[in-house]
Formats: C-alpha cells, sequence, structure tokens
C-alpha cells in the first residue's frame, strides 16, 4: 500500500466518526457540542400529520419535536398531551363540531400509532427526572 491512500484523507492516527468534527469539543474543555447532531434529527423527524374531522383540521406536529416540558405536564397521558398542543382555543371548537369522546380517542391513538407508541408497549417518553422514574 502506499504511503499515502488515496481515498482515505491523512490523519494524525485519530479516527473520527462522520458528522464529528473537532469543533465538536469546544476548546479542549471535554465539552461535547450536540447542536450538529440536534439539528440533523430535527429535519430526520417526520412532517407533522394533518387530520380533518367534521369540518375542522388541525395538524399534529412528531411527538419527538415536542417540547421536553410537555410530556411531563400530562402525566404521560396521550389525551392530556394532545390537549396541550392542541390549545383549549382548538378543543373547544372541536367541541363546538361535534367531536365525541370516540372521535377524540380515535386522533391519539392514530398520533400515537405514527409515532412509533402502540399502546401498552411504551410511554410517550421516559420518565426522565420523576423520582422513581427508570430509564
Amino acid at each position: 500500500m502506499p504511503a499515502t491512500d488515496p481515498i482515505l484523507p491523512a490523519t494524525n492516527g485519530v479516527i473520527r466518526r462522520s458528522g464529528c468534527t473537532g469543533a465538536d469539543s469546544a476548546a479542549g474543555t471535554g465539552t461535547v457540542s450536540l447542536d450538529v447532531l440536534a439539528a440533523r434529527r430535527a429535519r430526520s423527524l417526520p412532517p407533522g400529520v394533518r387530520y380533518e374531522l367534521k369540518g375542522l383540521a388541525f395538524t399534529l406536529p412528531p411527538v419527538r419535536a415536542l417540547p421536553v416540558d410537555l410530556p411531563e405536564s400530562s402525566g404521560g397521558d396521550t389525551a392530556e398531551l394532545l390537549r396541550l398542543v392542541l390549545g383549549e382555543a382548538m378543543i373547544g371548537r372541536m367541541a363546538a363540531a361535534g367531536f365525541t369522546l370516540g372521535d377524540f380517542e380515535l386522533i391519539c391513538e392514530d398520533w400515537r400509532r405514527r409515532n412509533g407508541l402502540v399502546d401498552g408497549t411504551a410511554r410517550l417518553l421516559p420518565a426522565g427526572g420523576r423520582s422513581g422514574g427508570s430509564r
């Protein structure tokens, strides 16, 4: 093999994973910047899903795009999380349009399924900081 490989760039013996650069560690402090990885993950999320029922249309974002405090605020309950995401104004419009609890349940089930959260197999997100919660 020749001294320099035309396919692989010259290195100082350190091999970096794809997407990682020296900028990932802030000036030798040992701090890893996750900005690039977080931006990449955000771009990889599926688009929101537009639902239409009884003449009313609304879009629900992917669960992984929600603010970190929302699942905790909902206690892990999909219906409560959906209420927080939609907001009370939209919930009022849904009630005025004639939505039933069964309709709301159907939306919750479809939203969970589209986000890979099948009933009985996973909470919305890990318990995180809750006391006694496991990861």
